[in-house]
């Protein structure tokens, strides 16, 4: 494991040379990656609303989460239990990760990783960022089995790749130093974690580009799990919690004064309220209001979601209903199909080289690019290609074999092995 002091020095932290980040003045707005994470994260207030000095307790169903404040191996290390920074963090690693992929190292620059977080890659980001995965490798999870009794302990990040280099610019104030770059290649999940992404029933999708549009962080912490309270509300029946009760469960600092508490929400030029509501979510609209609880004693919040139209069109295909029959997300499919678009000048030339009939399966071949993702794809068209070139014959066909990997890969398991 790298140790934090290692991972922390003063020198420069820059990106992988194998990843060249997109020039943040020609994307000024992200895209909407969609994230899959364990669906406990969005059922309770796993992840505080403000920094902490010790461990949390929270409890979802039937699981009670210990957070922080323990290591299974190093008695001496209490490290502070995880909040909203760190879930920014681990959702910004895991926007890189391909569901198809088996391997629990998640490769990205460091740069991209920095505008996936807070928008920007400057340097005082990119140094406290570090810290926050630096907390992400030292701190551990205990979920215990209310029914059993039995209790799991886990980390999410194993190991970070780091490679020191001697400083390339001359002009550099570091120049004449010891010290030496840092070039950040990548993260290993932990098994543990990399094994609850891999139980497609217990996750749940979050718009990573909504969530870090939302600045405050008692705002994320409140919009990480209120929405699955608030789902099944409508404006007439919103879901209500009081501010007291809210904020002692995110553990953010109580005001006394039923006023002060109400000021938290609406105060600022770009208050709580105005940040929460109208907010996207996968299902709709977040809306949230404030009003008096009964006995005057305090305020609660009231939320609920405007449900948006279900998606019409595909359903038909059975592209789409082999991926679903295999367990996959139907957010993840729905945001797949939102970005369908035209195969590209270099897939046409695969296919055509691999000897495949487009004209009557282009529709076909889009919404498996669009599901399997691009890079997937192109490897597919490859294969097909390379079949050609190498004489193996089909079965069949070169557009049916092609065709049977692209069905195989959507309904088979994360790793699955074609046959030609």
């Amino acid at each position: 494991m790298v140790k934090r002091n290692a991972a922390m020095g003063a020198a420069p932290i820059m990106p992988a040379p194998k990843s060249s980040p997109p020039d943040s003045r020609k994307s000024p707005t992200l895209p909407p990656h969609l994230v899959a994470a364990p669906r406990d994260y969005f059922l309770g207030p796993v992840f505080a609303a403000t920094k902490q000095t010790g461990p949390r307790e929270v409890t979802i169903a039937n699981r009670r989460y210990h957070i922080g404040g323990f290591h299974p191996m190093r008695r001496s290390l209490k490290p502070p239990a995880l909040d909203v920074r760190h879930a920014r963090a681990i959702f910004s690693l895991l926007s890189f990760r391909d569901p198809f992929d088996e391997s629990r190292l998640v490769r990205f620059s460091f740069n991209e990783f920095c505008r996936r977080y807070a928008r920007t890659n400057g340097g005082r980001y990119a140094r406290a960022i570090a810290e926050i995965v630096a907390d992400l490798l030292d701190s551990y999870i205990r979920v215990t089995d209310l029914k059993t009794n039995i209790a799991h302990e886990y980390r999410l990040i194993e190991h970070i790749d780091i490679e020191k280099r001697p400083i390339r610019r001359r002009d550099a104030s570091l120049a004449n130093s010891a010290q030496l770059e840092m070039w950040f290649n990548g993260c290993t999940l932990s098994p543990e974690f990399f094994g609850l992404l891999h139980r497609i029933t217990e996750l749940q999708h979050l718009k990573l580009n909504v969530f870090t549009s939302i600045r405050s962080p008692l705002a994320q912490a409140i919009y990480l799990y209120i929405p699955s309270r608030a789902h099944h509300h409508s404006a007439d029946d919103p879901f209500e919690i009081s501010l007291t009760k809210l904020l002692d469960q995110v553990s953010f600092p109580i005001p006394s004064q039923k006023n002060r508490r109400r000021q938290l929400f609406t105060q600022n030029s770009h208050p709580i309220l105005k940040q929460l509501d109208g907010v996207e979510t996968l299902s709709g609209r977040f809306h949230v209001a404030l009003v008096e609880t009964l006995d005057g004693t305090d305020w609660k919040l009231q939320a609920w979601i405007d449900k948006l139209p279900k998606r019409t069109g595909h359903g038909d295909s059975k592209l789409i209903k082999a991926y679903l029959d295999s367990g996959r997300s139907r957010e993840h499919l729905d945001q797949a199909l939102a970005n369908i678009g035209p195969l590209s000048e270099y897939e046409r030339e695969l296919l055509h080289t691999g000897s495949i009939e487009v004209t009557r399966n282009e529709r076909f071949f889009e919404l498996a690019k669009a599901i399997l993702g691009p890079a997937r794809f192109a490897g597919l068209l490859a294969e097909a290609k390379g079949d050609v070139l190498e004489d193996r014959k089909a079965t069949k066909n070169p557009t049916a074999r092609l065709i049977f990997r692209i069905m195989e890969t959507v309904s088979g398991p994360i790793t699955n092995t074609r046959s030609a």
